[in-house]
């Protein structure tokens, strides 16, 4: 009995402990360590439910640890294959961490993994400067070596990182150092050549170098070359996506047979690192800090959480992440490179919620979509993606004002313009006869009125109201801006020299600019408003738009005072007010179409934009002949040099602002530090 109490307070405790460390670590997580994000309809990053928890913690995999991993796969067949660069090897685990196998055959330090539907193991492997590739028994039986190809040239640099294959048995790999986009091979290792490459971003100060330098002083500087993508993932209809560090935006990407990305721009992580695709085609991505991302197929994030861990070992953030992967249910696994472990993830309700809604939506089956949609808005409102979703629910109902309003809130803008199509379709339908009436009611109406207003005691009193009026002074000066179109050199002739308008008429035209400005901007229909609804920044705009008229006014007046113009800085002020005629005009009967216009009328707004900024442009020029009397060679000079001028000054104004920020942050540093040492 002794010997029993014996064991069970000594050997049966060490045995229970030895057991813990070697035992995967399973983790009960109540709550996660990290706030999850989403995207609401403008952009912005508001809280939302948790959608996934972390489950579980693996760190040894039979009596094996991983030393620096790099990459993991999770096969249909239920296996998890690892990339232990460190110990040069990869393992070969079920999804709870059990060791089934280890391969180490003609491996130096694999860093990407990729496994067929009938257990074909791909290897990249960088050190040993070749893919290698083995049976489901984990028999070495093809190398895809250094390509002896045209295609490839001798000084490519070829040390496979990262690799896919598709169904037919051709691989895309990513080689270190070769910006040239990703390698293709055939099945039997012929050199296809590359596939999808990222683009140069040229910037204006490139431009500028190529134009001015000489070769000597090009040479001098970095060459511009294009971004290597850092990871790639294929779906299961064989589409790659990749991604590349170093980009906000693009830095994810999804490339058809043609190698043409697919994916819609929006911002990526900067710092991304690893992608993998689910089964409804949802892209997940991992950073460098952590952090992961999950998008729609048409990169709507859904969510974001995780996070850089701190120190304090918590379950779900990360050290050095190196690659994710999602299973057959949704459960996400993340490699750490650092602390040689797995963390699974699984989703919640509410996710799961997200995800069968998300795939009937994406599938098109918009009506079995509603009541999940419906049911995730109850759980968070700000999900707008739900909205979207709904919207094309009541559209396939034919509710268009219920789809129309739901598509607001979503930020649909072509679902809002179908649905705003079909009501006003509709409309027209059953009111044309009565549009006709009124139509020809108000022609006889204006005949009438022509006919009989000198004879009616009422009407001939308006007349000789409106006639006061036109008479006054101030009203002849505002009516100047009718006589612009049809002779614009005589118009100006008649400010420089005849006195047309004045200061005062011309600050009305200039404040009336700004009230258009502002009604178009904050009150334009919503298919052609450029802000979200609810914002207001009218200072800021009262500050740019009569910021931007004294910028090129003052600078138009220094340099056609160097140039010997005969316009005063009164002529000028005044000429410039009335430049924005087509404006004062034009601007209003667009902010009334863009009420009434949908998607497919788009092109006559874009057409009237066109117009008002062409005929400005024309009165510009115009104008700054007829005042200063240049000819058009001196205009069109003195236009180049008023801009030229204008970026000069902006140039100083952002000088000097940040002097005076580093002098005032100098002064308050200063100021900080005689408190603290005075305490």
């Amino acid at each position: 009995m002794r010997y029993l109490n014996y064991l069970k307070k000594g050997i049966f405790p060490a045995i229970f402990f030895f057991a813990l460390l070697i035992h995967p670590m399973k983790v009960n997580a109540v709550e996660a360590p990290y706030t999850t994000l989403t995207q609401d309809k403008d952009g912005h990053y508001v809280n939302t439910q948790t959608g996934y928890i972390p489950f579980a913690v693996y760190d040894k995999f039979g009596e094996k640890s991983l030393k620096k991993p790099s990459d993991l796969f999770l096969s249909t067949d239920g296996k998890m294959y690892l990339a232990d660069t460190g110990n040069h090897r990869i393992l070969i685990c079920d999804r709870k961490g059990n060791l089934i196998n280890s391969i180490e055959e003609g491996l130096m330090g694999p860093t990407g993994i990729y496994v067929d539907e009938d257990g074909t193991l791909y290897a990249a492997d960088p050190k040993a400067k070749m893919i290698l590739v083995y049976s489901k028994d984990g028999n070495l039986i093809r190398q895809y070596e250094t390509p002896v190809s045209p295609l490839f040239a001798p000084n490519s640099r070829y040390a496979p990182s990262k690799l896919v294959a598709n169904l037919s048995g051709s691989v895309y790999a990513l080689s270190e150092g070769n910006e040239n986009g990703i390698l293709t091979f055939g099945s039997h290792g012929d050199f296809y050549g590359y596939f999808g490459a990222n683009n140069t971003n040229i910037t204006f100060k490139e431009i500028l170098r190529r134009i001015f330098f000489t070769e000597e002083m090009k040479n001098a500087f970095k060459s511009n070359v294009p971004s290597a993508a850092i990871n790639l993932d294929i779906d299961r209809n064989g589409l790659i996506y990749t991604v590349t560090q170093g980009a906000d935006y693009g830095g994810v990407k999804k490339f058809n047979m043609a190698g043409k990305n697919i994916l819609p721009e929006g911002y990526d992580d900067n710092l991304v690192t690893d992608i993998a695709v689910g089964d409804i085609e949802n892209i997940f991505t991992i950073t460098n800090n952590g952090y992961i991302y999950e998008y729609s197929r048409e990169h709507e994030l859904l969510f974001l959480f995780g996070g850089k861990d701190d120190g304090k070992n918590r379950t779900g953030l990360f050290i050095a992440p190196a690659a994710i992967d999602v299973d057959e249910e949704g459960n996400l696994y993340v490699l750490d490179s650092e602390t040689g472990s797995i963390t699974v993830f699984e989703q919640t309700e509410y996710a799961k919620t997200v995800h069968t809604a998300l795939n009937l939506f994406q599938e098109g089956y918009y009506i079995e979509s509603r009541e999940p949609w419906e049911e995730v808005l109850r759980r968070n409102s700000l999900f707008d993606y739900a909205n979207r979703g709904i919207g094309k629910a009541y559209y396939r109902l034919e509710q268009y004002a219920d789809s129309m309003e739901a598509a607001r809130l979503g930020g649909d803008k072509i679902g809002y313009s179908d649905a705003f199509w079909e009501i006003r379709n509709t409309w027209l339908q059953q009111n044309v006869v009565k549009i006709f009436f009124v139509l020809l009611a108000l022609v006889f109406l204006k005949k009438l009125i022509g006919r009989i207003k000198d004879k009616a005691p009422v009407l001939r009193s308006i007349t000789k109201g409106i006639r006061y009026i036109s008479n006054k002074k101030l009203v002849k000066e505002l009516a100047f801006l009718k006589y612009m179109p049809k002779n614009p050199a005589d118009a100006y002739y008649g400010i420089k020299k005849e006195g047309k308008v004045s200061i005062r008429s011309s600050t009305i035209v200039y404040l009336l600019y700004f009230v258009i400005y502002v009604i178009n901007k904050y009150y334009s229909g919503f298919l052609f408003k450029t802000v979200e609804d609810g914002y207001y920044e009218i200072g800021t705009d009262m500050l740019q738009v009569f910021g931007v008229f004294a910028l090129c006014m003052i600078s138009n007046h220094l340099i056609c005072s160097i140039r010997d113009g005969e316009g005063s800085a009164k002529n000028i002020y005044c000429a410039f007010a009335y430049c924005l005629m087509p404006y004062i005009f034009l601007k209003p009967v667009v902010i009334v179409l863009s009420h009434f216009l949908t998607y497919n009328e788009s092109f006559i707004i874009a057409f009237m934009n066109f117009l008002i900024v062409t005929a400005i442009a024309i009165l510009v020029v115009v104008m700054i002949k007829e005042i200063q009397s240049y000819t058009y060679r001196e205009t069109f000079t003195c236009i180049f040099l008023t801009i030229f001028t204008m970026l000069l000054i902006l140039a100083a104004g952002f000088i000097i602002f940040a002097l005076i920020k580093q002098v005032m942050d100098f002064i308050v540093s200063i100021v900080k530090e005689g408190y603290y040492r005075g305490k």
